[in-house]
């Protein structure tokens, strides 16, 4: 799904700002509702594990 790659794509960029901007934490459930009005496809719930998977890989700080 092409929608699917772009909420990816989105989601690795934000991943990158937030590296650049360690050790802040992040609330992934703010982004996950963010994410969810570009990408109405989704829900938050089905948004929200896919940013943790993303700012775990990259050890990254977070909050739900």
């Amino acid at each position: 799904m092409a929608e699917d790659e772009e909420l990816i794509e989105d989601i690795m960029a934000l991943a990158k700002n937030a590296e650049e901007a360690r050790p802040r934490t992040i609330d992934v459930s703010a982004l996950a509702m963010n994410l969810g009005a570009k990408f109405p496809h989704r829900q938050v719930d089905e948004i929200k594990p896919k940013i943790i998977d993303v700012w775990r890989a990259n050890d990254l700080f977070y909050t739900e």
